[in-house]
């Protein structure tokens, strides 16, 4: 491998290496493979972290829309449910309204007959005076009490009638989302940077679970 070379006056021996020997060559052909092979090493590992990278960014990006569906949904049957209550109420309110307009009508009836009897019932003329004194007190008395039951009954139909207007309006209210919970619904593509590298480059089945639920609480 190495020659010597011819000696000259005055300078020591020195030797120089030979470069097309089969030493040289076998040195130069394993360095090259070493070389080669690192290169695909690492160009390999690179390709894997890029696709383990991608995958693991679409997945959580499929996640959070996924989230967000199921928050939609959520918010949906809220509504639906809020709408059956106030169906609930209406319900509620216009039983009492029908019994009322039922006890208004029959009340009204009564009473044209009591003072139809109070106008034109009489008695004969022998009839003692205590007798029509108790008439007259009966037909007064039952007048005075049609006429409160008819007011209650009216009295009762409004009251009902504000306090339907009261639960719906104040109450019972259709739970529509303001800008604030809409906007925590919303996860943008930004947000996988705040994961730790670790969670970024999770190999699938190999690593930890991922920890996209306590970037989302945050």
């Amino acid at each position: 491998f190495w020659r010597r070379r011819p000696n000259r006056p005055g300078r020591p021996v020195a030797y120089a290496p030979q470069f097309h020997t089969p030493r040289y060559r076998t040195l130069a052909n394993a360095e090259m493979v070493l070389l080669t092979a690192s290169a695909a090493a690492a160009a390999s590992a690179a390709h894997g972290g890029e696709q383990v990278f991608r995958y693991n960014r679409e997945n959580f990006l499929e996640d959070r829309e996924q989230r967000m569906r199921k928050e939609f949904a959520e918010r949906k049957f809220r509504v639906a449910q809020a709408e059956l209550w106030r169906e609930d109420v209406r319900s509620f309110v216009s039983l009492t309204e029908k019994k009322m307009s039922l006890y208004l009508l029959v009340g009204v009836l009564l009473l044209s007959f009591n003072v139809n009897l109070w106008v034109e019932g009489r008695l004969p003329e022998e009839t003692p005076e205590w007798l029509t004194m108790g008439m007259q007190i009966a037909i007064a008395v039952s007048f005075l009490f049609l006429l409160l039951a008819v007011w209650l009954a009216m009295h009762a139909a409004v009251c009902a009638q504000a306090y339907q207007t009261r639960v719906l309006t104040q109450l019972v209210r259709l739970p529509i989302p303001s800008w604030e919970e809409l906007e925590a619904c919303r996860t943008s593509a930004s947000d996988f940077e705040r994961l730790e590298p670790r969670q970024m480059f999770r190999v699938p089945l190999l690593r930890g679970r991922r920890q996209q639920e306590d970037v989302a609480r945050e």
